[in-house]
């Protein structure tokens, strides 16, 4: 029962760390959305998307994912993919490098906080990401 209070305390400081970090990115997210910066980004990182087997439709979805996560990039890729009609085979090499991949600074800044190496963790999912999404990408060719 004496540990109760401490607990409690260390639960606060880490939900008011976690809120530092959630709610700017994703403010700022929502302002970037609507400015020309994911399209230049887009432009970019193009070649190596391609790398992967996907498409410029697949990079505001994609960057959604990998800095807010997951489940904040379902809607955008839900979207995206109605609007653009993008196919199967994109969803899907898409979906397995977020599940993969996915909320990279979002995550990277919440273990860092509670004591991990940033560099590693992110050089480790980009790899994995970009490896399994590859290599699915040449075994499944389009139609």
């Amino acid at each position: 029962m004496e540990a109760l209070p401490a607990a409690l305390v260390g639960a606060v400081k880490l939900s008011l760390k976690l809120i530092l970090i959630i709610v700017p990115m994703v403010t700022i997210f929502e302002v970037l959305r609507y400015l020309p910066v994911f399209r230049r980004a887009g432009n970019l990182v193009e070649p190596a998307m391609r790398g992967v087997g996907l498409t410029r439709d697949a990079a505001v979805p994609l960057f959604t994912g990998i800095f807010l996560g997951i489940a904040y990039g379902a809607g955008i890729i839900i979207r995206v993919a109605q609007q653009k009609g993008l196919p199967a085979r994109e969803l899907f090499l898409m979906g397995l490098f977020l599940a993969t991949c996915h909320s990279v600074v979002e995550d990277i800044l919440i273990f860092v906080v509670i004591g991990g190496n940033g560099f590693v963790i992110l050089g480790v999912r980009l790899l994995l990401a970009a490896l399994l999404t590859g290599l699915m990408a040449r075994l499944w060719k389009p139609a």
